[in-house]
């Protein structure tokens, strides 16, 4: 079981065990594909699917995906699913996300959208200051119908939550991967006769608990629960807090005594217990902790390290049973 550091106290929108029954779900899905084959179809005709056009069989089918999915996973509202594109660009902020992928699913984050100048739909965690970090966008054939439904979730706007993080298990037989996302769009069961709605906006809540301030300097963040250390496809060591360089320009390394853990050791300390901590710590944690993780990586709860700043006994790291962290 992971630590409940790893844990973070976000309110339950989607209660699993108050799942709708199959026929409530089943005419949201209706409504749905009627919203989505309306606006695929313009003045001229149907519309192609790069513009929008979705084909009817493909809704049906859809359709059908979300009510099996939404009963699966035991949601009150039906819940389309699907998969981000353009993450391979973002790996850094996909990252953060893996700290919820042991969380029941009804408890995953929601993620923000933003309506780009281009007209994509740009998907983005939401750090513990407020500010937004793109992990992706929604795929082009999802845009036409999903953006009208943006506004405020009260009057049935669109939400997208977290489902999944992908490729971990590629990644602890040691293959090189690049980390997707799954994600499920839910207050879609209004779409057919979707109310007047404010200016488009970012959702930011809840938040994702990223280790760094405001402007991306190092320091000590008061929501951060945890640093996720690892190792890209190079075999680059990444954090996901920002690196505090002092020793080791070049990055942050583990697993042995030298710069590159100093300054693993004094940013992991920056993020999770405050400055004053980690310059009165950093040396001895990098030699009890630090040196002594495993090469693929290891996370870091704020729990752990108040545990070992405490006594300095028992283990301060927690490894996910069964993967890579």
């Amino acid at each position: 079981m992971p630590s409940p550091a790893l844990r973070p106290a976000i309110p339950a929108r989607r209660a699993s065990q108050d799942p709708a029954p199959a026929d409530t779900l089943t005419d949201q899905a209706a409504r749905w594909a009627d919203h989505v084959l309306a606006v695929s179809v313009s003045n001229d005709g149907p519309r192609p699917a790069v513009a929008g056009g979705l084909p009817p069989a493909y809704v049906a089918r859809k359709a059908l995906s979300a009510v099996a999915f939404s009963l699966r996973h035991g949601l009150r509202d039906l819940a389309v699913p699907t998969k981000l594109v353009g993450v391979k660009a973002h790996q850094h902020a996909v990252e953060t996300l893996t700290l919820y992928d042991e969380l029941p699913v009804h408890q995953r984050p929601r993620l923000a959208v933003t309506l780009a100048a281009d007209g994509a739909l740009a998907v983005s965690a939401v750090r513990s200051d407020g500010s937004l970090r793109t992990v992706g966008r929604l795929q082009p054939k999802h845009v036409a119908w999903a953006t009208p439904l943006l506004g405020d979730e009260s009057h049935g706007g669109l939400a997208v939550h977290l489902h999944a993080v992908t490729g971990l298990d590629r990644r602890a037989r040691g293959l090189p991967v690049t980390l997707g996302v799954n994600v499920r769009l839910s207050g879609v069961g209004g779409a057919s006769d979707p109310p007047s709605r404010p200016a488009l906006r970012a959702v930011a809540e809840p938040a994702v608990p990223y280790c760094a301030t405001g402007g991306g300097q190092p320091g000590p963040d008061p929501q951060a629960l945890a640093v996720r250390l690892w190792r890209d496809a190079g075999g680059v060591a990444r954090m996901t807090c920002p690196h505090a360089v002092r020793h080791s320009p070049s990055g942050p390394e583990w697993g042995y005594g030298g710069s590159g853990p100093a300054d693993c050791a004094r940013s992991v300390l920056l993020a999770l217990a405050g400055e004053a901590v980690a310059e009165a710590h950093y040396q001895a944690f990098k030699a009890e902790v630090v040196a002594r993780l495993p090469e693929e990586g290891a996370v870091i709860a704020r729990t752990h390290v108040a545990a070992w700043l405490a006594g300095r006994t028992g283990a301060p790291v927690h490894r996910p049973a069964g993967r890579a962290a």
